[in-house]
């Protein structure tokens, strides 16, 4: 894999780094869970570090273990756990932007953190986001996939790997010229038609759209891959049958599921002979709906799926639904499907 190519786009193009800006990439080697790749991001990281200098930049390499992250939640007490606003000003005043490759990268050993000190985690990072737009300081998170990563999901890693690098490989003029001209498009209308073959399903929008094609000018913080454009539905007045190829929550994944709306509500979930957790599919789908975005992948350099959402979601004409739950609780549904309106052709084939 050519790292360096890579890296050049992500710093030019995405971080458009200047001369005299400085720059934490943070890694980590995974020494836990017998990995038998502990030193798989070290590459890409000494490819970044590498393009960042030669546009006279200054690296800064963040590099810890996996063990000690795990150590940090196992042996430091709930009253600890938690770091000062005032320690952490400090180290964002110690770079321009901030790389970290290792986000996502393995939540395995996340099973074996006490319940409490998850739960003051997330919201620290809660917190940690706001301080990232208060410093006005950019964030890129790279979760590089792991064998970790694809163990958790139970998937293929080398796939999981090829689809990572070919989404980061991307024309990202392309992809931002792809996402604009949907929104244009998109902005039309406020009903639209999700169809394939069988089945359609009436979306009516709400609020406004989104496009991410990696643009750090107007993002805080950003995640690779990307290439998609986003929009809230009105959960009240979905209706229609749509088909998903996947259905995902957390690390549950569930083939060609079909589902029944009627005037906002979900009246039928179809797993076929599923055995795998499809109860906990059924109840979580059948909780009210607190909010739906549509999203539609526009990333040319996805050949194939990953079974893994982020990978998946920014498929080119990957259609998602990402249904938030009155519980909290997010799904993602997905499909290879046509999206129209009234008597127009796929309005996807435009872009």
């Amino acid at each position: 894999m050519e790292y360096s190519e890579i890296a050049y786009k992500i710093v030019n193009y995405i971080l458009n780094l200047k001369a005299g800006q400085s720059v934490t990439i943070s890694a980590e080697i995974h020494n836990v869970f017998d990995n038998n790749e502990p030193l798989a991001q070290i590459p890409f990281l000494e490819e970044l570090a590498l393009v960042v200098r030669k546009n006279k930049g200054l690296p800064i390499l963040d590099i810890s273990t996996e063990n000690l992250h795990k150590r940090f939640f196992e042996e430091i007490s709930d009253d600890l756990t938690s770091i000062s606003t005032e320690l952490l000003c400090k180290w964002l005043d110690s770079a321009d932007m901030f790389i970290d490759l290792g986000w996502r990268s393995n939540p395995l050993f996340y099973k074996s953190i006490p319940e409490r000190s998850y739960n003051r985690l997330n919201i620290f990072n809660k917190d940690f986001k706001k301080l990232f737009e208060i410093k006005n300081k950019k964030l890129l998170l790279l979760g590089y996939p792991t064998i970790g990563l694809a163990k958790y999901l139970e998937i293929d890693q080398l796939l999981l790997k090829k689809i990572y690098f070919n989404a980061l490989n991307v024309n990202y003029y392309d992809v931002k010229k792809r996402c604009t001209l949907l929104d244009n498009f998109m902005r039309r209308f406020s009903r639209w038609i999700i169809a394939k073959e069988d089945y359609s399903l009436n979306v009516e929008f709400i609020g406004n759209s989104s496009c991410f094609y990696g643009d750090m000018t107007n993002e805080t913080i950003i995640t690779l891959p990307t290439g998609c454009w986003s929009q809230p539905i009105n959960p009240l007045n979905i209706s229609g049958s749509m088909h998903c190829e996947q259905v995902y929550l957390e690390n549950n994944v569930w083939r060609n599921v079909r589902l029944v709306f009627e005037s906002g509500r979900l009246i039928t979930v179809d797993a076929g002979l599923q055995l795998k957790s499809v109860n906990l599919l059924r109840s979580t789908l059948f909780d009210e709906m607190e909010q739906i975005t549509l999203q539609i992948g526009l990333n040319h350099a996805i050949k194939e799926r990953s079974l893994y959402h982020l990978f998946d979601s920014v498929k080119y004409k990957n259609i998602s639904l990402n249904i938030e739950t009155k519980k909290g609780q997010v799904l993602v549904l997905t499909e290879n499907a046509s999206v129209f309106q009234e008597k127009e052709k796929n309005i996807l084939d435009e872009v």
